[in-house]
């Protein structure tokens, strides 16, 4: 069973709807649920109105992402797990990196965004826990600014998604009738289908090193 987070401390960089977009494209081909930890329960108004299907399922009365794991790992009722994370909750958000075996870090190409999300990241960086930087909410003509923030990054010797996510009315409308943006997009079927390859590489490359350890 692996457990994947979708984690940032900064508000607004688009988490819940990463979450949604990966869990329904992951349970196409595996067993998968989800853990909302962020009090607004916007994943949780998400699954309801989706019909709270079995698969994606959503784990209710868990605080915790380690609970969870502790209750999970036994069973090997799921393939994925994912986490969303609430913004700004230091507590909760080193708790759930701790807990997973890759955290997915959304991030806008903008300043204040890299800025922000240092402290998820160092986090991940001091428990060694695998994290991958997902580059979201690219808008028409933010090209070269997504191109900097890319090389930047990647100076810093952080892992950076060869995906990234562009700004879609689709992800937006999607969401709030229980849908994702791949579902009534091809562009945004591609984008998540892309990024997942990638998701999914990095979590076996993480349990493989965690085995030989």
């Amino acid at each position: 069973m692996h457990f994947i987070s979708v984690l940032n401390t900064k508000g607004g960089t688009g988490k819940t709807t990463l979450a949604t977009c990966l869990a329904v494209r992951a349970a196409r081909d595996a067993r998968v649920a989800a853990v909302d930890l962020d009090p607004q329960a916007s994943f949780t108004d998400w699954h309801g109105r989706r019909g709270a299907p079995d698969n994606p399922g959503l784990l209710l009365g868990l605080d915790r992402a380690s609970d969870a794991v502790a209750a999970l790992q036994r069973t090997g009722a799921y393939d994925f797990v994912f986490f969303d994370g609430p913004p700004g909750s230091i507590l909760v958000t080193e708790d759930t990196v701790r807990a997973s075996n890759l955290v997915v870090i959304p991030l806008r190409a903008s300043g204040l965004d890299l800025a922000a999300s240092q402290d998820c990241i160092s986090l991940c960086q001091e428990t060694g826990t695998p994290f991958l930087l997902v580059l979201n909410a690219k808008g028409q003509h933010d090209g070269r600014l997504v191109e900097a923030a890319r090389t930047l990054l990647s100076s810093w010797k952080l892992p950076v998604a060869k995906t990234t996510i562009a700004s879609r009315s689709q992800y937006v409308n999607a969401i709030t009738t229980g849908r994702t943006g791949p579902e009534k997009d091809k562009k945004a079927e591609a984008e998540i289908d892309a990024l997942w390859a990638e998701v999914n590489a990095a979590t076996l490359r993480a349990a493989k090193r965690r085995a030989r350890a």
